[in-house]
C-alpha cells in the first residue's frame, strides 16, 4: 500500500490530522466494521474503518473492502467533509447518496453509495419513508463522534500517498489538514 499526503492549498493555518513521520501517517483506528450495500440488486458487504487523528480531534471514514468486488477509493474522508456536506443540504428533506460524492477525491461511482451505507449502519443515517432510494439524517452526530474519540483503540501507521483534497458538492474545501487516499482498486 503506498501512500502519500499532501496539504491543500490555503494562506490558512493549516494543522496535520495525525502524526507525520519518514514512516508514514499514526493514527487511532478506533473501529472496524461491516455492513450491506444499498442497492436493490448489490450482492455482498462492504468493510470500512473509523479512525481518528493523533490527537484525538478529528475522525475519518475509510472504506475498506467489497466482498463482490468493483471499484472503490481507499481514502480516510475527514468526517467533518461528510458532515459539512449533510449540513449543507435542506433540513428534513431525503436525499441521494450522491450527496457525498464530493467528499471523496477518488472517482469512482460506488463511494458515495459506501459511504451511505456506512452511514446507515452506524445510525446516522436512515432510509427516507417515502423514498426508496434515498436517505434522511438519523441519530446525533455529536454523541457519535464523542463517543468514538473514547475508545481505546489502536495506533496504526499508514504509508504517505499524495492526492489533492475533496471537495464538497457547490464549493472550494475549506478544511485545513492533510487527506490521506490509498489506491483504488478492485477487491
Amino acid at each position: 500500500m503506498n501512500a502519500k499526503a499532501t496539504k491543500p492549498n490555503s494562506d490558512s493555518a493549516q494543522t496535520t490530522p495525525a502524526a507525520e513521520s519518514d514512516a508514514g501517517v499514526t493514527y487511532w483506528l478506533l473501529k472496524e466494521g461491516k455492513c450491506r450495500k444499498l442497492g436493490k440488486n448489490a450482492e455482498g458487504g462492504i468493510t470500512y474503518q473509523v479512525l481518528a487523528d493523533a490527537d484525538r480531534h478529528r475522525l475519518y471514514i475509510a472504506i475498506t473492502g467489497n466482498e463482490s468486488g468493483g471499484y472503490f477509493s481507499r481514502e480516510h474522508v475527514p468526517f467533518d467533509k461528510i458532515e459539512a456536506c449533510l449540513n449543507a443540504l435542506p433540513p428534513d428533506k431525503p436525499f441521494p447518496s450522491k450527496a457525498l460524492k464530493g467528499t471523496f477525491i477518488g472517482r469512482s461511482s460506488n463511494n458515495s453509495g459506501f459511504a451511505m451505507a456506512v452511514l446507515r449502519n452506524e445510525g446516522l443515517a436512515t432510509a427516507a419513508p417515502d423514498a426508496e432510494t434515498q436517505h434522511v439524517r438519523h441519530g446525533d452526530m455529536a454523541t457519535w463522534k464523542a463517543k468514538l474519540l473514547t475508545e481505546p483503540g489502536k495506533q496504526i501507521t499508514l504509508p504517505l500517498q499524495a492526492n489533492s483534497t475533496p471537495v464538497c458538492d457547490g464549493g472550494p474545501d475549506e478544511a485545513t489538514g492533510t487527506t490521506l487516499s490509498l489506491p483504488r482498486k478492485k477487491a
